[in-house]
């Protein structure tokens, strides 16, 4: 081993084998590959996530950086990207979250769950008309798509595009800047989304429903409300990470309980208890993000390490879900472990806002997957997406 590299063959299809002995090494290390430091024990990171001398705002050093064309072409992507509370640290991050709170509260998402459990209904019929596929593109794509669209009240015959626009927007974010077509992608995602929800806007001012936008909408412009660029940009983190986060979850998920045979079984017979303590388990077990960005705000001594101000931060949070020093039996899945301090969805302000949808999307989709499938097996190994920050499959090749 000479240095850390997320985009590693090995990082790729196997990161759990990759990080684990990075981490046990030593937890917090220099990656020159990255110019990053590297943060990958359970307890470092866990502190790490409440220091605020470790910061996620990036949106003034990104746009100071842009020039000429790259900047025009991506002007709109850098509007909605100031609209992500994830970019930015209080007070500017708890004035963009709050509007949003109130729809993601356990109680709030709870009520989705009949719509939620249609949805799932509905793909495992479509999928019932064949005997095989791709799982990433039959299921662990569409559902999170669907429900983020109930959400927003997208239309059912407007729905395609999302998917396709987060899977865009993915690459413009953490994609590689050198790819000869990202200008391209970025500034048609920008002009995409702004193209497919204006007149829902208008729609939505004039004759309000029971949906996401409309409640934004009723709060445009006043004192503790968004602005409609800052709706915009509301409208394309709840996309964005909403749907790929979920779609991760789902897709590595199905993929871990197709290798675990015993825990798959156990899976279909949980009672409603047992089955939220399963969940935290698959969100230990498979995180979705490899890594989560931070910068120095405030130099400071780290572990023995000096962390000057400005250099970046990687938050390995699929090494520390594995770190053998806190869960017992790390690389095993165990449905019934608890404690389960994972770290999946991060901590303090910046906890993931959409936690409890997509806790409640795992509880009912792959209990429900493996109940109508059951002979549900892979027919080759996952092909995951070579990124830094998430651990997402691309392709999934299943029988059932």
């Amino acid at each position: 081993m000479n240095d850390i590299d997320f985009l590693a063959p090995d990082a790729v299809d196997d990161p759990h084998a990759y990080f684990g002995p990075w981490r046990d090494a030593d937890p917090i290390q220099w990656s020159d590959r990255h110019r990053a430091w590297i943060v990958m024990g359970h307890p470092e990171l866990n502190d790490a996530f409440h220091d605020k001398r470790l910061s996620t705002e990036r949106m003034n050093d990104f746009r100071d950086r842009l020039s000429g064309r790259r900047a025009k072409a991506l002007a709109k992507a850098i509007d909605l990207l100031d609209g992500w509370m994830l970019f930015h640290e209080p007070p500017e991050h708890t004035r963009l979250r709050a509007p949003l709170a109130r729809s993601f509260t356990p109680k709030a998402v709870g009520g989705l769950e009949t719509r939620v459990a249609g949805l799932v209904d509905a793909l495992l019929d479509d999928m019932a008309q064949v005997d095989g596929g791709d799982l990433v593109a039959s299921f662990a794509h569409p559902l999170p798509a669907a429900v983020i669209a109930e959400l927003f009240g997208v239309p059912l015959d407007q729905r395609d595009w999302l998917a396709g626009w987060s899977e865009t927007f993915g690459v413009v974010v953490f994609g590689a800047v050198n790819r000869p077509d990202y200008e391209t992608l970025a500034e048609e995602a920008g002009d995409e989304l702004e193209g497919r929800l204006r007149p829902l806007f208008d729609r939505y001012r004039s004759e309000p429903e029971d949906n996401l936008l409309s409640l934004l909408l009723a709060g445009e412009g006043a004192d503790d409300g968004l602005t409609t660029a800052e709706i915009l940009g509301a409208c394309s983190i709840l996309l964005f990470a909403g749907h790929d986060t979920t779609a991760s979850l789902l897709g590595s998920g199905a993929v871990a309980l197709c290798r675990d045979p015993d825990a798959r079984r156990r899976l279909v017979d949980l009672d409603a208890d047992e089955l939220d303590t399963a969940v935290e388990e698959l969100l230990r077990f498979e995180a979705p993000a490899k890594a989560m960005m931070r910068t120095v705000a405030e130099s400071h001594d780290r572990g023995g390490r000096s962390f000057e101000a400005g250099q970046a931060v990687f938050m390995a949070i699929l090494a520390a879900n594995r770190d053998p020093r806190v869960f017992d039996d790390a690389h095993r899945l165990h449905l019934d472990r608890d404690p389960n301090p994972h770290l999946t969805f991060g901590h303090g302000h910046h906890f993931c806002l959409g936690a409890a949808l997509a806790r409640l999307e795992i509880r009912l989709a792959l209990p429900a997957l493996l109940r109508r499938f059951p002979k549900l097996e892979l027919t080759d190994a996952p092909t995951w997406k070579p990124t830094i920050s998430d651990r997402s499959a691309s392709h999934i090749a299943v029988r059932w």
